[in-house]
């Protein structure tokens, strides 16, 4: 029996992070330390670096003596990484950036490897776990939750690229060994589970200091127990002491382990919230947000210093990593610690166009600088719009444009430098310099198409001040869009038709259905940060269902035509009681009171473009509320995908109705819901009728699959951290009841064929990082004055450039990155790339760069070398620009790339 004594730590929770720091390290840490002095036979775990770097920097003599017990073997460090990130949200380079920056920390502060990842506390985890794991240096995990089939303990864990990684289930969960005076009766249910004679147990819990007794305790009971032989040696152990134990004998033995396969994201055997995918809507797409800018400005900072002397980001973007790898928390993402915690994260989403949003506009007006030349002819004016995805786009893009007084008149039309194409655009907004002296700034929207991963430059055609003639401008006449109240559209071989009472649209082809939705449904939530919970179930819906009280009242139907966009804009208010509240299929409503619910719907399709764009503005003010929109499909199906880091995996379908069954609740620890998260997208399908749709959204993944209905979660109203205390303790949370403005974004793609075919995760990607436009002003003396300071490496752009692309459609590009140790320690001009295969079919890939290459080779995700790297990687290209590599399904590769400049 290997006893673990540990503590898991949360930065946040139920406490503040400097409360939690506190008692981590003046209670339990330096408790831990007494112990390891005075008890030969003690050791310890601790599990996250953020804890560390913050007693190196507070407790230096603390920290002192950690080093000297790690050094000893002691305390180990299990898990390692910056802190214990949720696994199931965040993308998966967050999830390698946890990994990276705290395994660099131990082995720069310590010396030391870190082998066992250590799971305790996360809600689940992806399917691309594994490979994450083993590609990051591990050889074991440790894990809580998730798994599917609780029938024994140790087992090796395949992900879907076929990585396996030899691990442990915790069937008493981590604080197993907790009641030392049960220490024999735990044992003989772990025993029950294990696969060798060798048993973990845990002990220990979240913030709880170590107890001084256990090495008496253990050596009491070892006395006790010496003359029978079925009894087991009870010993102290690290994880990977464990480890190293277990698979010593499964190879001297030769035991055949089992293996389980796919995500471990099952309530069967342990709890994995999957409703907290919803609990602070606000904070799933604020990090949504930041991270999408964050990937951004990394991709675009790597390109910088490739083309330019004088500037870069690295500072900023080191602190904002930092930032949002806090954020990726087990707690903090998920959002289910009390209100107070989430201050921080409230101030830098609120902020990001302060901070994350203008470096990232910064950087890019560098890039132009350094690679764009402009045209000579002075006060022209450009769009500059920058693609951060690795294939060709085509997208409506919106840009902002501010000119000096009496200088423009009209926007009248684009010239796209590279083709010399002329792009027409719609007028959004405008406004003037006073007693009609020009347009002061206007934004505009166009169709662009864009190179994979470079930009694209267009000329704005203006009327400029025209002497002896009137240049008032009518601005109500530039701003004019064609208003109408139809209800039928066509959009591409589809024809869209809405109810203009309810909002639902419904799209056909032909006489063929695809699908009926975009209904809100009101349901009620009686449950906490961690679960759903009703007893009503729905309480109003858009087409009627639900309580007959109340009732949606229509505010507003009006449709705006414009050049290229068609925007349909719906209003309605949820109103708790009508009168008359009988007889309503005869008798008129002549009251509407307490309306507690106001929603807008914005509806739009574009020429061109196959995509339906949804966003809907929630006001509410409504206590105990789940808000879902519904989206009904002419078939059923047994399964669905969805995305996943690094991905897409295949989920069962009506998972629902498992908990009406008397027998699955009795064996199961959580009531099976249904209900998934999803990373950008979800695509319901059914190969034989030839018929599917996908669903991308922004921030948003909370969604269930029911019967021919999807549902996606908006938010979860609730006021509790948890209802009943067996989640935590009873703390009153008013700021997760959602009383709050919110704006949702998803989109629809119909589509024949299965998600394969219709490229989801390409539109997932393509509608969560969207083109940037910057407007530039030309002027010649800058450009001249750029030149002689020698900001530039001589790369010039005219009109579009790609500076990277690959190919085919299924491997796509993860970061474009600088190395980690440091731009200045390694051969200049090298860059770490990563890609990977996300239809799960082996690819030839082709590597496209804007620069000769020197040399490349692959890496693990800790960006180290590979001992035995079986990956072969080739240059060729007529400059010796383009990488060929095989990938396997599902397969991630991280490679480094030296350029050569001197070609």
């Amino acid at each position: 029996m290997h006893i673990v004594p540990h503590s898991h730590y949360d930065a946040i929770w139920i406490f503040s992070k400097e409360e939690n720091f506190d008692i981590n390290c003046n209670y339990i840490i330096k408790k831990a330390i007494e112990i390891l002095k005075a008890e030969k036979d003690f050791k310890f775990i601790i599990e996250q670096t953020y804890l560390l770097e913050n007693i190196e920097i507070s407790y230096p003599e603390l920290f002192s003596e950690i080093k000297r017990f790690v050094k000893d073997g002691r305390i180990e460090i299990a898990g390692g990484e910056y802190l214990m990130s949720d696994v199931m949200l965040p993308s998966g380079e967050v999830l390698i950036r946890e990994i990276l920056e705290g395994k660099r920390y131990v082995k720069e502060k310590f010396g030391k490897d870190v082998v066992v990842a250590w799971g305790a506390d996360e809600f689940g985890y992806n399917a691309q776990w594994p490979q994450i794991l083993k590609n990051s240096g591990y050889k074991y995990f440790a894990f809580r939750r998730g798994v599917a089939e609780p029938l024994i303990s140790e087992f090796y864990w395949k992900g879907i690229d076929g990585t396996s990684i030899l691990s442990h289930w915790m069937p008493l969960g981590y604080r197993a060994g907790l009641d030392l005076s049960l220490l024999h009766e735990t044992y003989e249910q772990l025993r029950r589970l294990s696969s060798t004679r060798h048993v973990l147990m845990p002990s220990g819990s979240g913030s709880t200091p170590p107890q001084p007794e256990l090495c008496d305790t253990i050596n009491k009971y070892n006395e006790s127990t010496k003359s029978k032989i079925e009894n087991p040696l009870m010993k102290i152990s690290t994880p990977a002491e464990f480890f190293m134990a277990l698979e010593r004998e499964i190879e001297e033995k030769n035991i055949k382990m089992s293996t389980k396969s796919g995500e471990m994201y099952s309530g069967k055997a342990s709890f994995v919230f999957p409703d907290s995918s919803s609990t602070r809507s606000w904070i799933k797409q604020g990090f949504k947000e930041y991270e999408t800018y964050l990937l951004q400005l990394e991709r675009w900072n790597t390109i910088l210093k490739l083309v330019s002397k004088n500037h870069d980001f690295d500072d900023e973007l080191k602190n904002y990593w930092k930032q949002a790898l806090f954020f990726a928390m087990h707690d903090s993402l998920p959002g289910t610690g009390i209100d107070q915690v989430y201050e921080e994260m409230r101030s830098a989403f609120d902020k990001i166009e302060n901070t994350l949003k203008k470096t990232l506009s910064e950087c890019l007006n560098e890039v132009v600088n350094a690679t764009f030349e402009f045209e000579e002819n002075d006060k022209e004016h450009f769009i500059l719009v920058f693609n951060s995805i690795s294939w060709e786009v085509k997208e409506w893009v919106e840009a902002t444009v501010t000119f000096d007084i009496d200088e423009a008149f009209d926007i009248m039309e684009l010239r796209s430098l590279s083709s010399n194409e002329i792009i027409d655009v719609e007028i959004l907004d405008l406004e003037l310099h006073e007693r009609d002296r020009g347009i002061k700034r206007v934004q505009i929207g166009f169709i662009a198409k864009l190179p994979s991963f470079g930009y694209s430059a267009y000329e704005i055609i203006y009327r400029k001040k025209e002497k002896g003639k009137n240049n008032t401008i009518d601005q109500s006449t530039l701003l004019a869009y064609p208003r109408s109240y139809e209800t039928r559209f066509n959009l591409d071989d589809f024809t869209l038709e809405i109810d203009a009472e309810t909002g639902i649209f419904t799209l056909m082809k032909a006489d063929r259905l695809y699908f009926i939705g975009n209904e809100i449904r009101i349901e009620e939530e009686l449950g906490d940060l961690y679960y759903h919970k009703d007893v009503t179930g729905i309480i109003k819906s858009e087409s009627g269902e639900g309580i007959p009280f109340g009732v949606f009242k229509k505010e507003k139907y009006i449709v705006l035509n414009g050049k290229i966009r068609t925007k349909i804009v719906f209003q309605n208010k949820y109103y708790a009681i009508r009168w008359p509240y009988r007889l309503n299929e005869k008798l008129p409503t002549i009251l509407y009171q307490h309306s507690f619910l106001t929603l807008r719907k914005e509806i739009s399709i574009y020429k061109g473009l196959s995509r339906i764009d949804c966003m809907t503005y929630v006001e509410n003010n409504h206590p105990h509320v789940r808000l879902r929109v519904k989206f009904d499909v002419p078939f059923k199906g047994y399964t669905y995908w969805t995305g996943t880091q690094f991905g897409a995996i295949q989920r069962p379908t009506n998972l629902f109705y498992l908990n009406k069954d008397p027998d699955v609740m009795k064996k199961w620890k959580e009531p099976p819901s249904g209900t998934f998260p999803s990373l950008e997208w979800i695509d319901f399908s059914n190969r034989k009728q030839d018929i599917g749709v996908t669903l991308v959204h922004f921030g948003i993944p909370s969604h269930e699959i029911r019967d021919n209905s999807l549902y996606l979660t908006l938010l979860r109203g609730v006021e509790t951290l948890s209802a009943d205390g067996t989640k935590g303790p009873c703390i009153a949370t008013p700021d997760a009841a959602e009383k709050r403005p919110y704006t949702f974004k998803y989109a629809l793609v119909p589509h024949t064929g299965d998600w394969r075919e219709a490229s989801s995760y390409k539109e997932g990607i393509a509608f969560n990082m969207k083109p940037i436009a910057i407007h530039r002003k030309s002027s010649g003396k800058q450009q001249k004055k750029n030149s002689l300071n020698g900001s530039s490496k001589g790369f010039k752009s005219s009109g579009s450039t790609s500076f990277l692309s690959i190919s085919p459609k299924n491997v796509l590009l993860s970061t474009l990155k600088l190395p980690q140790q440091g731009y200045q320690s390694i051969e200049r001009n090298t860059v770490i790339l990563r890609i990977y295969e996300t239809e799960g079919k082996t690819a030839q890939a082709t590597i496209s760069s804007h620069f000769p290459i020197k040399s490349a080779s692959v890496l693990n995700l800790l960006e180290e070398d590979k001992l035995d790297p079986k990956e072969e990687i080739s240059i060729d290209g007529p400059s010796n620009n383009l990488l060929n590599v095989v990938l396997n399904p599902f397969k991630i590769m991280t490679i480094r790339v030296v350029f050569d400049f001197d070609k």
